[in-house]
């Protein structure tokens, strides 16, 4: 077998070798304001990691991002929150945009209850209030993550983040991202030593 470069478009055949590496995330308590649509000037960073693929020949890199979102909403019917996440990596500089994912929770009360809408998966929710005119309010706690993959045709060492990129709320006293975290993974063979 002849000597491996970055012009060529076979990889030595060798077995996969795998990286791991665990980011940081700092997650955001969203400031209250009454706007039904927000696109943010400035995207808060929730996570972020860095994978240096150097060494890979054509790796599979893996992208995993979990937090926790809490709501509570106001008492006023009905009262809803949107939430965009961006994913980006930049390498050299150059930042590229990944994907989006959406979290979405809709309360609006139904008799003398609450209905509940949402687009990621319920796991707490209180509900706290009196009888009939009096103000119902109830806050949520919800698990919220994603995942992503590429197969990279140029290796290198970049920085993968997310961010949330737009709010939209109404009738919200409330809400915030917490236990942010993110892992990135990369799969693939490895080059020889001296063609690096």
């Amino acid at each position: 077998m002849g000597r491996w470069n970055h012009d060529n478009d076979c990889c030595p055949a060798r077995d996969n070798q795998v990286i791991l590496n665990c980011g940081s995330g700092s997650g955001v308590i969203l400031p209250s304001h009454s706007e039904s649509h927000s696109q943010l000037f400035n995207p808060y960073v929730v996570a972020t990691v860095t994978l240096d693929t150097t060494c890979f020949c054509h790796p599979t890199v893996k992208i995993d991002f979990s937090s926790i979102i809490s709501f509570k909403e106001s008492g006023y019917d009905p009262s809803d929150l949107r939430l965009t996440f961006q994913l980006s990596k930049v390498c050299d500089g150059a930042k590229a945009v990944l994907g989006t994912w959406n979290f979405e929770r809709f309360f609006k009360k139904e008799g003398y209850g609450w209905g509940v809408a949402n687009a990621a998966g319920q796991e707490n929710a209180q509900v706290s209030g009196g009888g009939y005119g009096s103000s119902f309010t109830a806050q949520t706690v919800d698990s919220f993550g994603f995942t992503w993959c590429e197969c990279q045709d140029c290796p290198g060492c970049c920085q993968y983040m997310v961010e949330l990129i737009n709010v939209e709320s109404k009738n919200v006293d409330f809400a915030a991202v917490t236990n942010a975290g993110i892992t990135a993974m990369a799969v693939g063979p490895r080059m020889h030593d001296n063609d690096r």
